[in-house]
Protein backbone atom coordinates (compact mmCIF):
# COMPACT_ATOMS: atom_id res chain seq x y z
CA UNK A 1 0.00 0.00 0.00
CA UNK A 2 1.33 3.84 -0.54
CA UNK A 3 2.89 5.37 2.31
CA UNK A 4 2.60 8.68 3.58
CA UNK A 5 6.23 9.23 1.98
CA UNK A 6 5.46 8.04 -1.63
CA UNK A 7 5.42 10.19 -4.67
CA UNK A 8 4.18 9.89 -8.03
CA UNK A 9 6.11 11.30 -10.96
CA UNK A 10 5.24 11.70 -14.43
CA UNK A 11 7.39 11.65 -17.26
CA UNK A 12 5.62 13.85 -20.80
CA UNK A 13 6.38 12.77 -24.04
CA UNK A 14 7.38 14.10 -27.45
CA UNK A 15 6.13 17.90 -28.19
CA UNK A 16 4.20 17.67 -24.50
CA UNK A 17 4.82 19.94 -21.58
CA UNK A 18 3.61 18.66 -18.23
CA UNK A 19 0.68 19.90 -19.25
CA UNK A 20 -0.39 16.47 -20.79
CA UNK A 21 -0.96 15.32 -17.43
CA UNK A 22 -3.18 18.10 -16.18
CA UNK A 23 -6.17 16.08 -16.25
CA UNK A 24 -4.60 12.90 -14.95
CA UNK A 25 -2.99 14.54 -11.40
CA UNK A 26 -6.63 16.17 -10.87
CA UNK A 27 -8.68 12.94 -10.79
CA UNK A 28 -5.21 11.31 -8.76
CA UNK A 29 -7.02 10.20 -5.47
CA UNK A 30 -5.90 12.64 -2.64
CA UNK A 31 -3.58 10.22 -1.26
CA UNK A 32 -1.71 10.42 -4.26
CA UNK A 33 1.13 13.04 -4.33
CA UNK A 34 2.12 13.58 -8.25
CA UNK A 35 4.54 15.66 -9.70
CA UNK A 36 4.46 16.47 -13.12
CA UNK A 37 7.95 17.00 -15.11
CA UNK A 38 9.06 19.07 -17.95
CA UNK A 39 11.94 17.43 -19.99
CA UNK A 40 14.58 19.86 -20.29
CA UNK A 41 16.31 20.41 -24.22
CA UNK A 42 18.57 17.99 -23.99
CA UNK A 43 19.59 15.56 -26.91
CA UNK A 44 19.88 12.12 -24.80
CA UNK A 45 17.56 10.16 -22.79
CA UNK A 46 20.44 10.09 -20.18
CA UNK A 47 20.80 13.40 -20.19
CA UNK A 48 17.21 14.41 -19.25
CA UNK A 49 17.50 11.62 -16.65
CA UNK A 50 20.33 12.75 -14.95
CA UNK A 51 18.82 16.20 -15.01
CA UNK A 52 15.19 14.67 -13.50
CA UNK A 53 17.32 12.87 -11.02
CA UNK A 54 18.69 15.64 -9.12
CA UNK A 55 15.98 17.41 -8.51
CA UNK A 56 13.54 14.42 -7.28
CA UNK A 57 13.03 12.65 -3.82
CA UNK A 58 15.04 9.72 -2.46
CA UNK A 59 12.54 7.38 -3.64
CA UNK A 60 9.35 7.26 -6.08
CA UNK A 61 7.07 6.00 -8.29
CA UNK A 62 8.06 6.80 -11.25
CA UNK A 63 5.21 6.55 -15.04
CA UNK A 64 6.31 7.82 -18.21
CA UNK A 65 4.21 8.60 -21.14
CA UNK A 66 5.74 7.77 -24.65
CA UNK A 67 8.99 9.39 -25.23
CA UNK A 68 8.72 9.78 -21.37
CA UNK A 69 8.88 5.97 -21.26
CA UNK A 70 12.37 6.35 -22.79
CA UNK A 71 13.33 8.62 -20.16
CA UNK A 72 11.70 6.44 -17.23
CA UNK A 73 13.62 3.78 -18.29
CA UNK A 74 17.00 5.62 -18.15
CA UNK A 75 16.01 7.11 -14.71
CA UNK A 76 15.95 3.14 -13.60
CA UNK A 77 18.99 2.15 -15.13
CA UNK A 78 20.78 5.48 -13.48
CA UNK A 79 18.85 4.64 -10.06
CA UNK A 80 17.24 1.52 -9.69
CA UNK A 81 16.83 2.23 -5.89
CA UNK A 82 15.22 5.00 -6.01
CA UNK A 83 12.20 3.56 -8.03
CA UNK A 84 9.22 1.93 -6.23
CA UNK A 85 7.43 0.72 -9.21
CA UNK A 86 7.76 1.65 -13.09
CA UNK A 87 4.71 2.16 -15.34
CA UNK A 88 4.87 2.69 -19.16
CA UNK A 89 2.44 4.92 -20.65
CA UNK A 90 1.36 4.42 -24.59
CA UNK A 91 5.28 3.23 -24.25
CA UNK A 92 7.83 0.53 -24.98
CA UNK A 93 10.93 -0.19 -23.97
CA UNK A 94 12.77 -1.17 -27.13
CA UNK A 95 15.24 0.41 -29.18
CA UNK A 96 14.68 2.26 -33.10
CA UNK A 97 15.26 0.23 -36.08
CA UNK A 98 18.08 2.19 -38.13
CA UNK A 99 15.24 2.92 -40.12
CA UNK A 100 13.19 4.45 -37.94
CA UNK A 101 15.84 6.48 -35.83
CA UNK A 102 17.05 7.70 -39.46
CA UNK A 103 13.34 8.88 -40.40
CA UNK A 104 13.41 10.60 -37.03
CA UNK A 105 16.25 12.42 -37.89
CA UNK A 106 14.87 13.40 -41.74
CA UNK A 107 11.74 14.96 -39.62
CA UNK A 108 14.28 17.80 -38.73
CA UNK A 109 14.11 19.04 -41.85
CA UNK A 110 10.74 20.13 -40.65
CA UNK A 111 12.47 22.14 -38.02
CA UNK A 112 14.91 23.80 -40.11
CA UNK A 113 12.87 25.04 -42.59
CA UNK A 114 10.06 26.13 -39.83
CA UNK A 115 7.55 24.33 -40.43
CA UNK A 116 7.29 22.47 -36.93
CA UNK A 117 3.88 23.86 -35.67
CA UNK A 118 2.69 22.96 -39.03
CA UNK A 119 3.50 19.53 -38.89
CA UNK A 120 2.34 18.91 -35.43
CA UNK A 121 -0.97 20.49 -36.54
CA UNK A 122 -0.81 17.72 -39.09
CA UNK A 123 -0.59 14.98 -37.05
CA UNK A 124 -3.25 15.04 -34.58
CA UNK A 125 -5.33 12.58 -36.63
CA UNK A 126 -2.54 10.16 -35.68
CA UNK A 127 -2.81 11.74 -31.71
CA UNK A 128 -5.89 11.14 -31.12
CA UNK A 129 -9.21 9.01 -30.92
CA UNK A 130 -11.41 10.02 -33.92
CA UNK A 131 -14.19 11.73 -31.78
CA UNK A 132 -11.28 13.59 -29.77
CA UNK A 133 -11.21 15.61 -32.69
CA UNK A 134 -14.26 17.47 -32.54
CA UNK A 135 -13.73 18.25 -29.06
CA UNK A 136 -12.26 22.06 -29.45
CA UNK A 137 -11.22 22.34 -25.87
CA UNK A 138 -9.23 19.55 -26.31
CA UNK A 139 -7.63 20.52 -29.43
CA UNK A 140 -6.98 24.36 -27.67
CA UNK A 141 -4.91 22.57 -24.79
CA UNK A 142 -2.84 20.39 -27.74
CA UNK A 143 -2.15 23.62 -29.14
CA UNK A 144 -1.28 25.59 -26.21
CA UNK A 145 0.78 22.86 -24.97
CA UNK A 146 2.75 22.31 -28.72
CA UNK A 147 3.28 26.02 -28.78
CA UNK A 148 4.51 26.22 -24.90
CA UNK A 149 6.99 23.07 -25.97
CA UNK A 150 8.46 24.92 -29.42
CA UNK A 151 10.86 23.11 -32.03
CA UNK A 152 13.75 23.67 -29.54
CA UNK A 153 13.19 20.84 -27.55
CA UNK A 154 11.08 18.77 -30.38
CA UNK A 155 14.73 18.84 -31.89
CA UNK A 156 16.64 17.45 -29.11
CA UNK A 157 14.10 15.29 -28.19
CA UNK A 158 14.07 13.45 -31.37
CA UNK A 159 17.83 13.32 -31.97
CA UNK A 160 17.31 11.46 -27.97
CA UNK A 161 14.85 9.44 -29.58
CA UNK A 162 17.09 8.16 -32.46
CA UNK A 163 19.78 7.52 -29.95
CA UNK A 164 17.82 5.47 -27.08
CA UNK A 165 18.56 2.05 -26.53
CA UNK A 166 16.56 -1.35 -26.03
CA UNK A 167 16.14 -1.38 -22.45
CA UNK A 168 13.71 -3.94 -21.95
CA UNK A 169 16.02 -6.29 -19.81
CA UNK A 170 15.74 -3.65 -17.18
CA UNK A 171 11.99 -4.56 -16.62
CA UNK A 172 12.79 -7.76 -14.51
CA UNK A 173 9.81 -7.52 -12.24
CA UNK A 174 11.53 -6.47 -9.30
CA UNK A 175 8.96 -3.47 -8.57
CA UNK A 176 5.53 -3.08 -9.47
CA UNK A 177 5.46 -2.86 -13.16
CA UNK A 178 2.31 -1.56 -15.62
CA UNK A 179 1.60 -1.08 -19.13
CA UNK A 180 -0.90 0.94 -20.07
CA UNK A 181 -2.21 0.90 -23.84
CA UNK A 182 -4.84 2.54 -25.09
CA UNK A 183 -7.98 0.88 -27.59
CA UNK A 184 -7.01 3.25 -30.61
CA UNK A 185 -3.30 4.12 -30.39
CA UNK A 186 -1.63 4.05 -33.61
CA UNK A 187 1.75 4.07 -32.36
CA UNK A 188 2.10 1.88 -29.92
CA UNK A 189 -1.28 -0.50 -30.79
CA UNK A 190 -2.71 -2.47 -27.65
CA UNK A 191 -1.37 -5.93 -29.02
CA UNK A 192 2.04 -4.52 -29.12
CA UNK A 193 2.26 -3.62 -25.76
CA UNK A 194 0.61 -6.42 -24.85
CA UNK A 195 2.85 -8.35 -25.84
CA UNK A 196 5.82 -6.42 -23.71
CA UNK A 197 3.83 -6.86 -20.56
CA UNK A 198 3.58 -10.66 -21.21
CA UNK A 199 7.28 -10.55 -21.42
CA UNK A 200 8.00 -8.73 -17.65
CA UNK A 201 7.56 -11.09 -14.98
CA UNK A 202 4.71 -9.22 -13.17
CA UNK A 203 3.29 -6.90 -15.12
CA UNK A 204 -0.07 -5.97 -15.60
CA UNK A 205 -1.81 -4.73 -18.74
CA UNK A 206 -4.45 -2.27 -18.82
CA UNK A 207 -6.03 -0.92 -22.19
CA UNK A 208 -7.88 2.45 -22.05
CA UNK A 209 -11.07 2.57 -23.94
CA UNK A 210 -11.74 5.44 -26.19
CA UNK A 211 -8.52 6.68 -26.54
CA UNK A 212 -5.74 7.42 -29.21
CA UNK A 213 -2.16 7.98 -27.97
CA UNK A 214 -2.74 11.28 -26.04
CA UNK A 215 -4.44 8.89 -23.82
CA UNK A 216 -3.40 11.27 -20.67
CA UNK A 217 -5.33 13.95 -22.73
CA UNK A 218 -8.28 11.96 -23.54
CA UNK A 219 -8.97 9.89 -20.50
CA UNK A 220 -7.52 11.22 -17.98
CA UNK A 221 -10.02 10.09 -15.18
CA UNK A 222 -9.44 6.50 -16.69
CA UNK A 223 -5.63 6.56 -16.56
CA UNK A 224 -5.47 8.54 -12.87
CA UNK A 225 -7.58 4.98 -12.34
CA UNK A 226 -4.87 2.67 -13.20
CA UNK A 227 -2.38 4.64 -12.07
CA UNK A 228 -3.93 5.21 -8.29
CA UNK A 229 -4.69 0.89 -8.49
CA UNK A 230 -1.25 -0.06 -9.65
CA UNK A 231 0.35 2.19 -6.40
CA UNK A 232 -1.87 0.44 -4.07
CA UNK A 233 -3.55 4.04 -3.25
CA UNK A 234 -7.33 3.00 -4.26
CA UNK A 235 -9.66 4.05 -7.27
Amino acid sequence: MKTPHDTLVLVPGLNNTRAVFDGVQAALPKAVTSVALDNPALDTVEAIARAHLAALPERFWLAGFSFGGYVALAMLELAPERVQGIALLCTAPFADSAEAAQKRIAALDAVAQGRYFEMIAQQAANAFHPDSLHNAQLMAARQAMVQDYGPQRYAAHVRATAARPDRSALLDGRRPTLVLAASHDKLFAPSRLAACAAAIPGAVLAVVQDAGHLAPMEQPRAVAAQLARWMGAGG
